[in-house]
């Protein structure tokens, strides 16, 4: 009897810990609330400036709405190397100065160059905000990281749906004005959530990575063993500058590196951000029946209704035919609407067409890539790589936003909608031959599959002895989290202050 009450006690406190932790993933995932403002502002800005300010010329316009990017390759950068030093939540806290300041200096702008510095400075907030997939991939379970994890695109598009409906009732002075008071509401969540354990753990802040994991499950024998399995078979080593070089040079850092830029060249290619910075125009060169802003609203609402169906889709098939099928049917709905154009046919199927594009592109071709830089990098380096991956993602965003007006006066709107097209289904393709899997697999065994050409093999995390029988208290050990660390526990002083064996005399032993 006593048994089964400890049984129903350990699941009550279990449901705990789960809905902690989707709460501290919603506290980091809120950032990108911030950046789909960031993203959206240029949609509604670029209109009613123009109106203003009806000198302004073409170029000007192309620098409003890319400076807003071109900003975010380094803020990745300097997320990159911030993230590994101060750790995912102060910098996630951190984030909140470049944005308040940008919006601020946005609303009260009275001239052109104000404008645009503005827009730069907003734009750091987009390249350091990738921290969250990062924080979230750390302190969740495989099976519930990618639900977890698609909570941040969706999330923009909430913030990018959010800055259109504003956009097209109030000046955007306004709107710039909300969206600095809400850029405050990430550091606020995020005072109230710990540490990402696993980096605690590798700065040898044992206690208080157990305190966090603790905190996270609300079950002392998980938050134990899920300690116990980020530091087995690794070992804290001194690297002089030189080793640390060549940690980037290892294949399993070079081949997700690779896989994922191309990814994002076929993703920028597709249209789906040109759609984004420059709604109400695109929809107006492409000609609808539709009201342009009113267009550009109901996209933001199918971009935040999609994201939900995405978050759900992404733990029930596999990453790569997600992604595959998201590029096959969002490449067809854009050649579509440039067929649709050629025929000169009702302008309410090209619109049609345009938010089947957008909806296809929120189901895997869009989160994806985002998702997978925070999940494809070794513990030891995941935040620079994931930075860098970041950073060479927002060159590609940030020329093909400064290009396109260049590239639509050179194919005209009906020849870029072919080329979206066609890129979005050769990208479909290439996911399908050749991305990697993640979906329900820990971080190590996600590590082991560009280690070893033996996919199948056992989790490191387990190490090899836990195959053959390993358990803890008479229970077989079960992998419950996603990640390994790169320092040993028992190396660690603050190891002995909560040490499994010396806390609850707990036996580990194997066969």
């Amino acid at each position: 009897m006593y048994y089964h009450i400890g049984k129903k006690i350990e699941k009550y406190f279990d449901s705990i810990g789960a809905n902690l932790t989707v709460l501290a993933a919603l506290a980091a995932q809120s950032i990108n609330i911030s950046v789909g403002f960031c993203q959206g502002f240029s949609a509604v800005l670029l209109p009613q400036y123009s109106l203003e300010y009806p000198s302004i010329s073409y170029e000007q316009s192309s620098w409003i709405a890319s400076l807003g990017v071109i900003s975010n390759p380094i803020g990745a950068l300097l997320g990159g190397m911030m993230v590994d030093a101060v750790g995912r939540r102060l910098l996630l806290q951190s984030i909140v100065l470049p944005n308040l300041i940008g919006w601020l200096v946005i609303a009260f702008s009275e001239t052109y160059v104000f404008l645009c510095i503005g827009r730069f400075i907003t734009g750091f907030t987009i390249g350091m905000s990738t921290v969250s997939y990062i924080y979230v991939a750390e302190i969740t379970t495989p099976e519930k990281r990618g639900v977890l994890s698609a909570l941040g695109p969706g999330l923009v598009s909430t913030g990018i749906f959010i800055v259109y409906s504003l956009g097209a009732f109030i000046h955007w002075r306004k709107v710039a004005a909300i969206c600095a008071g809400v850029s405050l509401l990430t550091p606020f969540l995020m005072y109230f959530v710990p540490e990402s354990p696993l980096w605690l753990a590798s700065k040898g802040q044992m206690k208080e990575a157990y305190n966090a994991m603790f905190w996270l499950r609300q079950n002392n024998s998980t938050a134990q063993q899920e300690l116990m399995e980020f530091t087995k078979d690794r070992k804290e080593q001194q690297m002089n500058f030189k080793q640390k070089l060549a940690l980037f040079k290892r294949k399993n850092v070079l081949k997700p590196f690779v896989l994922l830029i191309v990814f994002f060249i076929f993703q920028e290619m597709s249209g789906i951000y040109i759609i984004l910075y420059y709604a109400v125009d695109f929809f107006k060169s492409v000609g609808t029946s539709v009201n342009e802003f009113t267009a550009s609203i109901i996209v933001g609402g199918v971009r935040v209704f999609m994201g939900a169906v995405g978050a759900c889709l992404i733990n029930s098939f596999r990453r790569k035919t997600l992604a595959a099928v998201s590029g096959l049917l969002l490449g067809i709905a854009m050649l579509g609407a440039a067929v649709c154009d050629s025929l000169n046919g009702p302008p309410l199927v090209k619109l049609g067409c345009v938010l089947l594009h957008v909806s296809f592109s929120m189901v895997g071709f869009l989160q994806l890539p985002w998702i997978m830089s925070g999940e494809l990098y070794p513990q030891d380096i995941r935040g620079v790589m994931s930075g860098a991956t970041s950073c060479c993602a927002y060159v590609l965003i940030f020329f093909n936003i400064k290009t396109y007006p260049k590239l639509e006066n050179l194919l005209t709107s009906n020849g870029t909608l072919y080329l979206f097209g066609f890129c979005a289904m050769i990208g479909a393709a290439y996911c399908f031959l050749f991305l990697p899997e993640t979906k329900g697999k820990t971080l190590t065994e996600i590590m082991r599959q560009f280690d070893d050409d033996n996919k199948n093999e056992k989790d490191l995390e387990a190490g090899y002895k836990s195959d053959k029988g390993c358990s803890i208290e008479g229970r077989p050990v079960q992998r419950r989290h996603s990640a390994g660390a790169a320092v040993s526990l028992e190396k660690s002083e603050d190891f002995k202050l909560w040490k499994p064996e010396e806390s609850n005399k707990t036996d580990t032993h194997c066969d």
